[in-house]
């Protein structure tokens, strides 16, 4: 009885605020898309998207979280507001130019003030093919306002803290435009080619576009990649498995939030077999995330050995009944998942804290894992 007292205690409450030293990574569950709220050791803010994806017509969109009484974009922001000291972001990355990535960003800007905003368009917003349709253009304007750079793969020290620095703290950018990290100092490759040698049907596509990183802290490391490409469909060229081409670049993660949340193209045999990271975590929205060939692999021992933790933002009941028993065995299914790494960055603990409302109830907490 005491012990399920204490539980019940623990169920109510909420996060202890982030403190000098740590490193909290906010995976924020709004129903629509994507977006997560870095805080680094020293206090530098980092926001990596903020989707709003527009309800569809006739498909069976995830609820808004925590209600539709508010933008996605709105609500992104309340959470900032309410996790950072100031209503201020040191950075924004936006991985693609997709709405589940980047339609809230005119609402985060109106709420808080941004120092820099990164992207894989500026100046030109021409590549692969010129970006002119309106979910561009409406980004474009909002983009006008701020400090833009041109994100730039291979680089280490595009992202930095800005407040002091601590040991073996980096953020190192891994691809963008289908360039990417070699693995060796700031040297690139090419992934796509030319593409005056390509068929229409075979250009490469926004998400393989995508922006990727690994952060680095201590012996911690988190690999990110917006909707980056793994397995091409059928038919399509192999170059088009970006996350085969990066595999082997920046070794094993503890932490990978899994590429297109979860569909049916990413999560491929080799970036698993490369990464064995001991959490997934997939920022899912749609029916169809995760696909159900994609949790068996994050499951499977056959990929890589060891045990592993699977946590969903939102994962949804006709999901699950397509998967089957397979999906009792994912740690949650909904809520913001909140990585918190020690000072060192030596461990960290995962919180699954309520969506339902701005409350900051913590759910459930995992931990702590040691850093690999």
């Amino acid at each position: 009885m005491i012990a399920t007292a204490a539980l019940a205690l623990l169920l109510l409450q909420v996060l202890v605020p982030w403190s000098d030293g740590e490193l909290d990574i906010h995976h924020i569950s709004t129903g629509r898309g994507n977006a997560t709220l870095f805080v680094l050791p020293d206090g530098t803010s980092l926001l990596v998207d903020a989707g709003a994806r527009p309800a569809s017509p006739g498909f069976p969109e995830a609820p808004s979280r925590p209600s539709d009484a508010r933008r996605p974009g709105e609500w992104i922001a309340r959470y900032i507001a309410r996790t950072l000291p100031e209503p201020k972001l040191d950075y924004v990355l936006v991985t693609h130019f997709h709405d589940d990535h980047m339609g809230g960003l005119a609402d985060v800007v109106s709420a808080l003030e941004i120092d820099k905003l990164l992207d894989r368009g500026w100046p030109d917003y021409d590549y692969p093919r010129p970006l002119d349709f309106e979910r561009v253009r409406a980004y474009r304007r909002v983009a006008e306002k701020l400090d833009v750079e041109a994100f730039e793969p291979g680089s280490n020290d595009q992202i930095v803290l800005k407040r002091r620095p601590y040991p073996k703290f980096e953020i190192q950018n891994l691809t963008a435009n289908g360039v990417y990290w070699s693995g060796q100092g700031d040297e690139t490759r090419e992934q796509f080619p030319a593409l005056d040698t390509l068929a229409d049907e075979d250009y490469p596509s926004e998400n393989m576009s995508s922006l990727s990183f690994r952060l680095r802290y201590g012996a911690f490391d988190y690999y990110t990649g917006g909707d980056l490409t793994g397995i091409p469909n059928v038919g399509h060229p192999d170059w088009q498995n970006m996350e085969k081409a990066i595999a082997d670049a920046f070794g094993p993660v503890d932490v990978h939030v899994v590429n297109h949340h979860g569909s049916i193209d990413s999560a491929s045999p080799e970036f698993l077999a490369a990464l064995k990271p001991r959490v997934h975590i997939i920022p899912a929205h749609s029916a169809t995330h995760p696909a159900p060939s994609v949790l068996k692999r994050l499951l499977s021992e056959r990929a890589y050995e060891g045990p592993r933790d699977v946590f969903i933002l939102q994962f949804r009941e006709p999901t699950k009944a397509a998967i089957g028993p397979r999906a009792n065995q994912v740690k949650s299914g909904a809520g913001h998942v909140i990585v918190r790494v020690a000072p060192g960055g030596g461990s960290y603990r995962v919180f699954v804290v309520s969506d339902a409302d701005e409350s900051g109830t913590v759910l459930a907490e995992h931990g702590p894992y040691r850093s690999q």
